[in-house]
């Protein structure tokens, strides 16, 4: 099929993931975010609207959680009369759609449908009251408005009893005050953010775990080192040693010493299975959605230069700075801060920082997948290397690899 997928979790108050925010590329037409009708093609027989996307291969991104997807108007009214409403599936009507009387009709249609069906918060502002009759979901975005309007505008939607997302949520203090009116969901940056979770305790010394990272960060570090350094916490040599003997990492036989371990990882893998502990034990008791966004970032960026045939160095950078991009995350720093203290390579630091560099394309062009900018991705891997359709295709490829922890080989 002609789109790509990029999936954005929702929360409840309780911090849980509870659903995700389906988002779509489409080749002809990348602005909208809309799910395309070529997904539709087979109307042979009323099944459930849930198990036709299930046969379209949306059920690997649901981990059997609600499904939010935004359709244009004539998908929708092409297909209301062929399928059955699904528990499982909230159809959200783009807000690009016009609120007039053609689109009042067929959401009053899937309301005696019994749709689950979203719209955004231009219905909650007067003379729109019928669409508040006939719809499940509102979204309120709470980008460039006053608290006291946003606060009025979920009093209208608790009044006809809907059930109400807050969006674009981008800090703790925004999500404290707003849990306060009782809202059901929320989306935004803050569910990756380290202060959500405030208390913090790690059971490995981050003081020796901070200086195996520093010290791997070195071009040509020193194993004999490095030995030493694991030597000193029985802790970490236990996780190393482990990770090795485990059938994930494909090997034969057993790992029996420090030494050994060392010099079977190499650089580049060594490198690598010590950020992602970093990562790991420096986000143990936050939300867990920290340490996945980041392997999932890093693993997506070294499939790209993987797949544009970059050389060993480069891809190892490139699985660095998606992992490292999410460093203000994990350590409560600011980015440069962050880096000054981890002493990470330079080509690493300037694209983190954004400065010019090739790593930085490959960065840019995996976030704008992640947020579902379509064309800001169009206009990053303009006259590249990187394709949208390549960076789609590898973001299903990383989804599948991160969930079988498939990623580490």
């Amino acid at each position: 099929m002609d789109f790509s997928v990029v999936r954005q979790p929702v929360f409840n108050r309780q911090q849980n993931k509870v659903a995700y925010q389906i988002s779509f590329m489409n080749k002809t037409q990348f602005s909208d975010k809309c799910i395309p009708m070529s997904v539709f093609s087979d109307r042979s027989d009323p099944r459930k609207l849930n198990d036709l996307l299930v046969h379209a291969g949306l059920n690997q991104y649901s981990d059997n959680k609600v499904l939010i997807i935004t359709f244009e108007k004539n998908t929708f009214k092409n297909i209301i009369d062929y399928f059955f409403s699904s528990r499982g599936l909230v159809i959200e009507l783009s807000k690009q759609e016009v609120l007039d009387t053609e689109l009042l009709d067929l959401v009053q249609k899937a309301s005696r449908n019994n749709y689950f069906l979203m719209m955004d918060d231009r219905v909650l502002y007067n003379g729109f009251e019928n669409y508040l009759k006939n719809i499940s979901h509102v979204k309120i975005s709470v980008t460039n408005k006053k608290r006291s309007l946003v606060e009025s505008l979920i009093n209208k939607a608790k009044r006809f009893n809907l059930r109400i997302i807050l969006d674009d949520i981008s800090s703790y203090e925004e999500f404290k005050q707003y849990s306060l009116c009782k809202v059901d969901f929320f989306k935004g940056d803050v569910f990756s953010k380290q202060n959500l979770v405030e208390v913090r305790t790690n059971t490995l010394n981050e003081g020796i775990l901070l200086n195996v990272f520093q010290h791997v960060m070195a071009d040509n570090y020193c194993y004999k080192e490095l030995t030493s350094i694991f030597e000193s916490d029985i802790k970490l040599t236990h996780k190393l040693i482990s990770f090795l003997n485990t059938s994930l990492y494909g090997r034969e036989g057993n790992i029996g010493s420090i030494k050994q371990a060392v010099c079977f990882m190499g650089e580049n893998n060594m490198r690598k299975f010590i950020s992602l502990l970093t990562a790991q034990e420096l986000t143990q008791t936050r939300t867990t959605d920290i340490y996945t966004k980041a392997v999932s970032r890093a693993r997506f960026c070294e499939l790209v230069a993987i797949n544009t045939g970059k050389n060993k160095t480069f891809i190892d950078r490139a699985f660095l700075v998606g992992l490292f991009s999410n460093l203000p995350d994990i350590l409560g720093l600011d980015i440069q801060e962050a880096l000054d203290m981890l002493k990470v390579n330079d080509e690493i630091k300037k694209a983190l920082l954004g400065q010019e560099c090739e790593l930085k394309k490959y960065l840019e062009s995996v976030i704008a997948f992640e947020q579902a900018d379509w064309q800001l991705l169009y206009s990053v891997t303009e006259g590249n290397d990187i394709s949208p359709d390549l960076v789609g295709r590898l973001y299903n490829q990383m989804i599948r690899e991160v969930r079988n922890n498939s990623y580490l080989h």
